[in-house]
């Protein structure tokens, strides 16, 4: 992937987030996208697998004489979402306290303000 393929990606990566209102479609496992839409001279690629746990992250193949080219894989992970609860506890739970298995019933207290 070049560089621009890549800038749109991480752009994408977003969009897993279901609960965001603001794009253009939300990426499914299996189906195939342009990077750029509104430049399909761009290269198109395929979502192979997404994970939305508390972090949105797809791996993406690009597809190459119309099949995904899974010998160059991309995985891309979004970064912190700070109007998601569960987005912070998993960063702090993950990150913070190196925890391997994500707690929810943990509640944080953001400024006498309980998530």
């Amino acid at each position: 992937m070049n560089d621009a393929e890549l800038r749109w990606l991480t752009e994408q990566v977003y969009w897993v987030d279901s609960l965001k209102n603001n794009k253009p479609y939300t990426p499914k496992e299996g189906n195939s996208y342009y990077y750029n839409s509104k430049n399909p001279n761009m290269r198109k690629f395929e979502v192979l697998k997404i994970k939305e746990n508390g972090m949105q992250a797809i791996a993406v193949a690009p597809i190459k004489n119309g099949k995904p080219d899974t010998s160059q894989v991309v995985i891309a992970f979004a970064g912190m979402n700070a109007d998601d609860g569960l987005d912070i506890l998993t960063d702090t739970q993950t990150v913070g306290l190196n925890k391997d298995i994500l707690d929810i019933s943990t509640k944080l207290n953001f400024n006498g303000y309980n998530k």
